[in-house]
């Protein structure tokens, strides 16, 4: 390999992109999420979104309930990792509650505690049909929900705890469906109605549609509750689960640190319309996060898409549409934030028609003139360093015209390691129009990988503009013509 590459005449222009900062309480920086959180507590702990509580609901069968309450219970007391395991990586929980470094007690209490009626989880049971099995498990449980919503001192978040049979029957069970519908699609002839979607099947994306702006549910599995084999350590799931429930009570875990203040980031997407109408309507959704880290979620024009007619995959917007879908994104960031956005950047995985670009530009016309309009993508190319550690997290290939490659994993300075199982991949920026450079936008993508408020992670993959598009989507399809919730909480 090493020869291969001395031998090489392309030379790549390569520079690596320092891992951006984030702010905790007092403003005091640190580029890990855990670290950050353990030795100064979250960024609300000194602000004005500073709060001295967290109220958890509970939904579930009685002993779900039990097994939620004791983990409850055990997060707010230090966890210790083991000695096995590395201490960046995997830090150790150092308990939340009232005293430091959180400064945040959990509470529930028996009102805010709704059990399944035993009735109800045997008619879950009985249900041979796997969709309306989990049908009805999400009418129940969704029942109960807007039960706490209805209460004179409701909880700030519902825990939805699972017990072992449901988690049979109404999760692990699709594999087994999956089989069924398979075969007996293989030995029927002719025609034959195609199995339901994941979309239809899923618990979680159901529930969330039904308690959209009602109240942020946490799902939680029984084996994640048990702590069974092959889920994560209980500091580890500690963490991931306060995080979880900071930003779903309004509590802000962290800030990016080295931004634009006023800067806006947009992903728009596409999801499936109901078929049932026609099988070639998209309808576009715009996620929308700032720079203080609040998201918010947009529901824009419907289309008529053929992918053969059209000989494209990816539907598209007109000029009309592109203007509303941006516009929109722009007047509720200026009410949610109070000023307009000084800089805006959009993220989409399929390229810009001449209309689409059109019209985001003239919505960004009358707000600023700092944009920057990408499309990111992740074409399976990557690259090999010499030696036998991974490509840097941060490295930067420029291509020239704006585009380029960013590696959002890959060996991380600051854990010593790579955390993952492949070879790393970049996502690469394929079209670049606005007024922003390449080494801006790569920046930019980095920063927004720490934004993912369902982990404390280091970093995830994708942006956070990008990384849930297709789920939330699902979730608004199942929501149907309802009016979709705008605070991105209620979706993760």
């Amino acid at each position: 390999m090493e020869s291969l590459l001395s031998q090489s005449t392309d030379r790549l222009s390569c520079t690596y992109l320092p891992e951006p900062e984030l702010f905790f309480a007092n403003k005091q920086r640190c580029v890990d999420p855990r670290t950050g959180l353990a030795a100064f507590g979250p960024y609300s702990k000194t602000d004005a979104t500073r709060r001295e509580n967290i109220r958890v609901g509970i939904v579930g069968p009685a002993d779900a309930i039990d097994r939620a309450i004791s983990l409850l219970t055990q997060m707010q007391k230090p966890v210790e990792q083991k000695e096995s395991v590395d201490c960046v990586l995997h830090p150790s929980f150092p308990g939340l509650n009232s005293g430091e470094p959180f400064q945040i007690e959990l509470i529930t209490q028996p009102i805010w505690h709704r059990s399944l009626r035993a009735v109800d989880v045997r008619l879950v049971e009985a249900e041979e049909d796997f969709t309306r099995r989990v049908g009805l498990l999400k009418k129940f449980v969704a029942e109960e929900v807007r039960a706490l919503a209805a209460l004179d001192s409701p909880p700030d978040v519902v825990i939805c705890a699972m017990s072992q049979n449901l988690e049979d029957l109404c999760r692990t069970g699709i594999a087994e469906y999956d089989r069924e519908c398979g075969e007996f699609a293989e030995l029927s002839s002719g025609d034959v109605e195609e199995p339901s979607d994941d979309t239809s099947r899923s618990f979680r994306r159901g529930l969330k549609a039904e308690c959209m702006d009602v109240l942020p549910t946490q799902l939680i599995w029984h084996k994640t509750l048990a702590g069974t084999r092959g889920v994560q350590d209980l500091a580890t799931r500690a963490w991931n689960l306060t995080t979880a429930l900071m930003y779903k009570a309004k509590i802000i875990p962290w800030r990016l640190a080295e931004i634009v203040e006023g800067s806006c980031f947009v992903g728009v997407s596409f999801y499936h319309e109901d078929e049932a109408r026609s099988p070639y309507l998209r309808t576009s959704i715009a996620q929308a996060f700032t720079d203080r880290g609040e998201g918010f979620v947009l529901r824009g024009d419907t289309v008529e898409w053929d992918e053969r007619a059209q000989k494209e995959k990816a539907p598209h917007l007109n000029s009309d549409q592109a203007n509303a879908i941006l516009s929109r994104v722009l007047d509720v960031y200026e009410k949610q934030v109070g000023i307009k956005p000084r800089k805006v950047v959009l993220h989409k995985t399929s390229r810009y028609t001449e209309d689409e670009r059109i019209g985001f530009e003239n919505a960004l016309a009358s707000h600023t003139n700092q944009y920057g309009l990408l499309t990111i993508a992740r074409r399976g190319i990557f690259c090999l360093r010499p030696g036998y550690k991974a490509v840097l997290r941060g490295t930067a290939v420029d291509f020239g015209a704006k585009k380029g490659l960013v590696y959002t994993t890959g060996y991380a300075p600051f854990l010593r390691c790579y955390s993952g199982f492949r070879i790393p991949q970049p996502l690469e920026i394929t079209e670049n129009w606005g007024s922003l450079t390449f080494r801006e936008c790569a920046e930019d993508i980095l920063r927004l990988t720490k934004l993912n408020w369902n982990t404390s992670a280091f970093c995830t993959h994708d942006p956070i503009t990008l990384a849930f598009s297709r789920r939330v989507g699902e979730i608004l399809k199942l929501a149907g013509s309802r009016e979709p919730a705008v605070q991105y909480r209620y979706y993760m």
